[in-house]
């Protein structure tokens, strides 16, 4: 029998995996912004957090880079 374990201090480390259920459960959410339409990456936030995403099969998305948004 196979055992889900969550922590509940994940770190988003570039190159780790989450499913979308995952980013779900953290509160990190899409943004409405269109600038990676022509792009294979979506843009997702976590209050001044944000985190561009490689999209993968099944539901994936792979961690690409992370950075700390700070409005003008």
């Amino acid at each position: 029998m196979n055992t889900l374990v969550q922590t509940p201090t994940l770190k988003l480390q570039n190159g780790s995996c989450l499913s979308g259920d995952e980013l779900n459960n953290l509160g990190i959410t899409p943004t409405n912004l269109q600038c990676f339409t022509y792009y294979h990456y979506v843009l997702y936030e976590k209050g001044e957090q944000r985190i561009i995403l490689k999209p993968l099969p099944h539901n994936l998305f792979k961690i690409v880079r992370t950075y700390r948004f700070i409005p003008a």
